[in-house]
């Protein structure tokens, strides 16, 4: 009976473990780096956005087809098998500009669906990071 109890209780420890990790999340590093730069900023780092959207009086949403879609494993999952889960894929980044600056950045797939769970929107936020820097 000790080892059925061990056998269900592993999954939860896998979980805990997981939560352990103390690695930033991307969107912390692009909030971080982006929110608050001004258009002329995020044109200067990022080009041209594919999108703009309007939603009203000072608000737009840019969006940049430029992230792909990622999954962290933890640390103790090193060398196993993860063929169950989706290959990245292109996930698309908007920033939001409230009064011509950044107000928040969100991930989205290209087809306007929300990210599976489990993965995350990674993009090069460096050329915005030392734009941030040189404010």
């Amino acid at each position: 009976m000790g080892t059925r109890v061990a056998i269900r209780l592993a999954p939860l420890l896998v979980l805990t473990m997981s939560a352990c990790a103390e690695r930033p999340e991307v969107d912390q590093i692009a909030q971080q780096d982006m929110i608050g730069l001004s258009k002329r900023d995020i044109l200067a780092c990022m080009g041209a956005p594919a999108q703009r959207h309007a939603l009203g009086e000072g608000t737009e949403i840019w969006t940049y087809a430029v992230g792909t879609t990622t999954t962290d494993s933890p640390p103790w999952a090193a060398g196993l098998n993860f063929s169950a889960l989706p290959p990245p894929a292109p996930c698309d980044v908007r920033v939001i500009m409230t009064n011509a600056r950044v107000s928040q950045v969100g991930y989205e797939m290209p087809d306007g669906r929300a990210l599976p769970s489990g993965r995350q929107c990674t993009f090069a936020v460096e050329a915005c990071a030392r734009r941030r820097e040189l404010l």
